[in-house]
């Protein structure tokens, strides 16, 4: 038995700083894994309801998108909108803009969103071409949103809208119906209304 430590009954000063380090490392962890639950499982809790925002009177709407086309079915318009961004913990005032045809019939209005499926820049209107043009990447679309070529994969988002009093409102979703899709499932209604 030379040599050899006797031991002790409770615990060393190496148990003990063992025991703060696990301690210390456990909370270390557990506030690490909280925010990253929180990012993991927040989207299950928000509401996926769109925001309805307001365009602006239908008949001026009309009249500014038939005064700029021909033979009583208008041309695209930008139609400005104001609305409240809600992002996780704060609400902050915004603005952005749709573009709008008045195509009469039942459905009246066609409204495009002004967002490349590029790489999400905003597209101009470009009257003389008839044409919506993407400055960033060269993306071109038709009057109906339909991508004709650049490197957007997809054609531009239709928004749904619908009539409330005398007034235009659209739904801003994070997922939109586009131009093709629209073509394929409603062929005979050109448009999203809402009843």
């Amino acid at each position: 038995m030379a040599g050899k430590r006797p031991q002790r009954a409770g615990w060393t000063r190496r148990d003990f700083f063992n025991w703060v380090l696990n301690v210390v490392m456990g909370i270390i962890a557990i506030l690490v894994a909280i925010p990253a639950l929180g990012v993991a499982i927040t989207p299950a809790f928000q509401n996926p309801a769109p925001t309805w925002v307001n365009l602006g009177a239908a008949t001026g709407l009309q009249q500014s998108s038939v005064q700029a086309g021909t033979g009583g079915v208008g041309t695209v318009v930008k139609a400005p909108y104001s609305y409240i961004e809600v992002d996780h913990w704060a609400k902050l005032p915004a603005a952005d803009y749709a573009y709008l045809r008045y195509i009469g019939g039942s459905c009246q209005f066609f409204i495009l969103s002004p967002i490349c499926t590029h790489l999400g820049c905003h597209v101009n209107w470009i009257q003389a071409d008839n044409q919506f043009h993407c400055p960033c990447h060269g993306s071109v679309y038709t009057i109906d949103g339909l991508n004709v070529s650049g490197p957007a994969p997809l054609p531009l988002g239709v928004f749904r809208w619908k009539m409330v009093g005398p007034d235009v409102w659209i739904a801003r979703e994070s997922t939109f119906t586009h131009a093709h899709q629209r073509m394929v499932e409603a062929p005979a209604q050109p448009c999203l209304k809402e009843a």
